[in-house]
């Protein structure tokens, strides 16, 4: 199964927040047992996700994404290994 990150965007910007579940997730995957790799994987992208975004571009190219107005944004991979971003 393809893994799927969910960012809720409130707030703070969308690099705010991926560095906060960033923090998060490695904090998890040093205390939990990830057995399946999940955790690993979201990290994975994530890290991608934060080294790779123009974050400057994107806040000024949506108030979802500046935190000016809450919106959920889901991180997955596409079938050539890049990020695909979806804002709800």
């Amino acid at each position: 199964m393809p893994v799927k990150l969910n960012l809720h965007v409130e707030n703070h910007c969308i690099e705010t927040v991926a560095k906060k579940v960033y923090t998060r997730l490695m904090d998890d995957y040093f205390t939990t047992d990830d057995v399946e790799g999940v955790l690993e994987e979201k990290i994975d992208l994530l890290r991608d996700f934060l080294e790779k975004s123009d974050f400057k571009k994107l806040r000024s190219s949506d108030p979802r994404l500046s935190g000016e107005v809450a919106s959920e944004v889901v991180l997955t991979r596409d079938k050539k290994g890049g990020i695909d971003m979806v804002i709800k």
